[in-house]
């Protein structure tokens, strides 16, 4: 017979009273996808990794005041995404994405996708320069959306917005930089012509 797997909720509860294996199971499920959301944001291993150990140490802080209803991974995640864009804010890295890692499918393949650009090194620069033109909120929800995994309904838990509001971000973030590369790419192919 196989032992049953706790769930988070009971983790958390368990966690709360006292028992420090119980956080760390927590801390070894969620630890991969949580680094990787904060190496988006910070682009750097280590700033990612200090990141990391501080949204756990927020999260232990508040085991206490933890609501067990099935809902710990966007509890987690807006934890996260909130220190990381405090982090964003003492300056500790003004480039946000890291667009090595960044695998998108986006449903319209007949429109040029700057995503799919990605493929080639030559067009990383132009990509990142187009991305760092983007608002804010475009660039922190492209950031959760494509480094964090995270469905439209968990970024709007995040951002405190409405799932419309989420997707008109995302869209509007791809189109500006769409629209970036394409005005960039066209002068220089003006300027190539010369």
């Amino acid at each position: 017979m196989r032992k049953r797997i706790a769930s988070d909720d009971e983790l958390m509860s368990a966690a709360a009273g006292g028992d420090a294996s119980a956080f760390a199971e927590l801390v070894r499920r969620h630890r991969g996808w949580v680094r990787s959301l904060a190496y988006a944001f910070v682009q750097n291993e280590e700033q990612a990794e200090d990141l990391t150990q501080e949204i756990f140490c927020r999260v232990y802080d508040r085991k206490d005041r933890y609501d067990p209803e099935g809902k710990f991974v966007p509890w987690l995640k807006r934890i996260a995404v909130n220190l990381a864009k405090d982090a964003l804010r003492r300056g500790k890295r003004r480039e946000v994405l890291s667009w090595d890692e960044l695998d998108v499918e986006i449903a319209d393949e007949r429109a040029f996708d700057p995503m799919e650009a990605l493929a080639s090194d030559a067009l990383h620069a132009d990509l990142r320069d187009a991305l760092q033109t983007l608002p804010d909120e475009q660039r922190l929800a492209l950031a959760m959306h494509y480094f964090g995994n995270m469905s439209l309904q968990d970024i709007a838990w995040a951002m405190k917005c409405p799932v419309g509001t989420v997707k008109s971000r995302l869209f509007n973030g791809l189109r500006r930089v769409r629209r970036t590369l394409t005005e960039q790419w066209e002068n220089e192919g003006e300027n190539d012509d010369r």
